[in-house]
């Protein structure tokens, strides 16, 4: 699969990112944009959008990618930086099939389901939009362009104009699994709450 090389109209993304790790280091990053606002810093996790397209930037620094729970409910999001994930070892069991190449530009919510946006550059696919950015520290950035959301329990479409109750993110990333594929341990864990901006009467 083709890499797109950074370059100079990309660098404002970038500058979000972290530039002095090392090269063996392992570090996942998470940005969101809409229209040309970079939104999301590092200690932020409450964020307001404009009921329209949004996209959701990953890093991944010697990392194959990041777990991704999104819901119409908090209850992941109430988790202290301790509590530990319910079902934490099986997420990989519980990973739902999502449109190469984000096809659909939607986000899967489910209480019951993860995602997984990964990069391995032995396939020719992968869960992000197909341009992936190889930075040079080595690490790499997906896109996810979000139009609409797809409830998965429900089997519905909704567009994201249309959306009325906040969007609860949760994402992780493994350090350490066994010999399995279990998880052990985490890596980082990162909660977003999005609400939509009110109609205009």
């Amino acid at each position: 699969m083709r890499l797109f090389y950074i370059h100079i109209s990309f660098l404002t993304i970038f500058l979000f990112f972290s530039t002095t790790l090392s090269c063996q280091e392992k570090e996942v990053l998470i940005r969101i944009q809409q229209d040309d606002s970079y939104l999301l810093s590092n200690y932020e996790n409450n964020i307001t959008l404009k009921k329209n397209t949004f996209k959701i930037y990953v890093y991944l620094q010697n990392m194959d990618g990041v777990y991704v729970f999104a819901s119409f409910g908090d209850s992941l999001n109430q988790l202290s930086a301790n509590d530990p994930i319910p079902g934490f070892s099986e997420i990989p069991y519980m990973v739902m099939a999502e449109e190469y190449f984000n096809k659909e530009k939607e986000l899967l919510i489910s209480d019951q389901g993860w995602s997984y946006w990964f990069y391995d550059p032995q396939l020719d696919w992968h869960r992000f939009n197909k341009k992936i950015v190889q930075i040079e520290t080595g690490g790499l950035v997906g896109k996810k362009t979000i139009k609409q959301v797809y409830v998965v329990e429900k089997r519905k479409e909704v567009k994201v104009k249309e959306l009325k109750k906040p969007l609860y993110l949760f994402f992780v990333a493994i350090k350490e699994s066994d010999n399995k594929g279990n998880p052990l341990t985490e890596l980082m864990r990162r909660k977003v709450k999005i609400e939509w901006e009110e109609d205009d009467d």
